[in-house]
């Protein structure tokens, strides 16, 4: 849950808002530089205009909540501090309670700590797990609405406040107000925060398509009483933008660029077709029709080329019970391939398709099958009580999930793919080399998330650590090559790309790296944490959503800040970077 803060009382002493430094930061480590801790803490300005940094990045809170005074303390509406409490990651979930029959009973719990906190209107006493503490001002009602003291709400939640210069503070740290490091963020941090525009409203997002030459091609919503009408716009440089003609009601939020073709379906006279527009000359033509199925029953998956035959992945139905249908296109007409829950891979060797099928709802095991494509025929290759392209964890409150990995290779008539045995409730999946004439498995890897096979090497992200480390074809000579941990990575012309992070959490910003597989040696890539990287065929672009945001191209020069704003969406073509501002109408280009 969003909000936005009005702050009613803006000419608070450094005392009124926290006071000294509580009891339990004493234990902490020593204060550190604000540019050091930002990507931890949740960052209010008492000028305040709706936004905030969380975790590192700059957020649009909304809602109609007031932080206000009484007592000479700060009190803060309980789901704004439900609201802040959850930001941090360390501690997992807070569940904030509050029921209409007790108005004036507020409980926070985190079952992952084990820890639950209570408050009542007009009572000086919290308890933290049932032990009374002392608060300098009770909880009250204000408006109709129970607040909360911000100060001692945060002490039972383990965290430290602070005030400074305008901002205040909160997080695990203590930040090092006079460090140089602190001043030279701080009023880049502020000068973000005193930004009064707002975010371009949903009726006026247009969604950036490709740029081919000097057109963009993006589409816009319309919405109507009947449902949303999607319509496709060319713009070139200087010019007004041209509706493109395109027939039917299109789906144009799973198009797919391959090479100069915008592939996309649509609806005409009741029937799924798919269409590709030629971007050299603007002119639509029929690929195929869609059988029984058009884009009201579900969406596009994807669409690609494989051995320079086009299949497409029809998705019917919801995300929970639906299911998809892998098709290749012949002559204009589909040909059915495979069917599954969902679809994990496809890879393609000779006359073979390989693929996993992920239920939600249902049980995973035994869900690896080979396709031949001359005879249709569909063969189980996996071991019956294992599940493969699917990761499995169990999470700190003892609860289990489960992620799906696409990578699958086939090598020397193998196929290398993550697996995991479905009885062994410790076992979250490791990459297996299989062999799919007599469905024997030899387990080559530890428990590993995304891999990767170059060559005769097989690179994986280690589950254990999330360090980078590689092996061989046979599970020979295992070796950690990167010492930190890589999330986010993406394989492309002979490196691994990956950011990290001092949280370990994909949801923070990252710094980017490199590693090459030729040299062996790992090179930072970008200055600054970033939100999203693009690795295009002369430079790689990344978006910073920090106190310095925008676009930034990193290439033989070095890394060079394009755009200086806050972006909304981005999306990478041959031309560079199509992109939309989240304060300002409009698509835009950097190259």
């Amino acid at each position: 849950m969003s909000t936005k803060i009005k702050l009613t009382s803006l000419l608070l002493s450094a005392a009124l808002v926290c006071g000294a430094v509580p009891a339990f930061a004493a234990e902490k480590a020593a204060p550190k530089p604000l540019s050091q801790t930002f990507d931890q803490m949740v960052i209010i300005p008492y000028d305040y205009h709706g936004k905030a940094f969380i975790n590192g990045e700059k957020t649009d809170l909304y809602g109609d909540y007031d932080i206000v005074q009484r007592s000479g303390r700060v009190l803060v509406p309980i789901r704004l501090m439900g609201t802040l409490a959850s930001q941090f990651r360390s501690q997992g979930e807070w569940q904030t309670i509050w029921e209409a029959k007790s108005p004036d009973d507020v409980t926070f719990v985190n079952y992952g700590l084990k820890k639950t906190i209570k408050f009542k209107v007009n009572s000086t006493t919290m308890l933290v797990n049932n032990e009374s503490k002392k608060m300098d001002v009770a909880p009250q009602k204000i408006g109709g609405r129970v607040v909360l003291p911000l100060r001692s709400a945060a002490e039972a939640l383990g965290k430290n406040i602070q005030w400074l210069d305008g901002l205040i503070v909160m997080g695990d740290e203590v930040v090092d107000e006079k460090s140089a490091e602190t001043l030279a963020v701080k009023n880049r941090i502020l000068t973000q925060l005193k930004d009064t525009r707002k975010p371009v409203v949903d009726e006026k997002r247009l969604t950036p398509i490709t740029k081919y030459g000097d057109a963009l091609y993006y589409y816009k919503q319309i919405y109507q009483s009947s449902g949303i009408l999607q319509r496709l716009y060319r713009k070139t440089d200087g010019k007004k933008e041209i509706l493109v003609d395109i027939p039917g009601e299109p789906m144009l939020g799973s198009d797919g660029v391959i090479g100069h073709d915008l592939y996309f379906v649509s609806t005409v006279n009741n029937q799924g077709v798919l269409y590709a527009l030629d971007l050299t000359n603007n002119k639509v033509r029929k690929v195929s029709t869609l059988a029984d199925w058009k884009p009201s029953d579900g969406w596009l998956e994807s669409i690609s080329m494989m051995d320079n035959e086009l299949y497409l992945n029809l998705h019917s139905g919801d995300l929970t019970m639906g299911s998809e249908t892998l098709y290749r296109v012949d002559k204009g007409v589909l040909k059915k391939v495979t069917n599954a829950h969902s679809i994990i891979g496809p890879v393609k060797s000779g006359d073979f398709l390989y693929h996993a099928d992920f239920s939600v709802m249902g049980s995973a095991v035994n869900n690896l099958s080979r396709i031949n494509l001359k005879t249709g025929e569909r063969k189980a290759i996996g071991q019956a009580d294992f599940a493969y392209g699917i990761t499995r964890k169990q999470d700190t409150q003892g609860g289990i999930s489960f992620g799906v990995n696409n990578s699958m290779y086939v090598k020397g008539g193998n196929l290398f793919v993550l697996g995991y045995k479905d009885s062994d409730p410790k076992d979250e999946g490791s990459v297996y080399k299989i062999n799919p004439a007599d469905q024997t498995q030899v387990k080559l890897t530890p428990a590993a998330g995304p891999f990767w096979m170059v060559d005769d090497q097989i690179y994986y992200v280690d589950g254990a650590t999330g360090y980078l480390a590689k092996t061989d074809v046979n599970g020979a000579q295992p070796k950690t090559v990167v010492s930190r941990k890589v999330m986010s990575a993406q394989l492309l012309n002979g490196s691994l790309y990956y950011t990290s992070n001092t949280t370990g959490s994909f949801s923070d910003p990252g710094v980017l790296y490199q590693y090459d597989f030729a040299t062996g040696k790992e090179i930072k890539r970008s200055d600054k944490p970033l939100s999203s990287y693009y690795i295009g065929k002369d430079a790689i672009y990344y978006l910073a959503n920090g106190y310095d945001p925008g676009i930034y191209k990193i290439d033989a020069k070095g890394n060079t800040r394009l755009v200086s704003d806050r972006i909304q969406t981005a999306k990478l073509t041959d031309e560079g970077l199509v992109y939309t501002l989240t304060y300002k109408e409009g698509v835009y280009s950097v190259k």
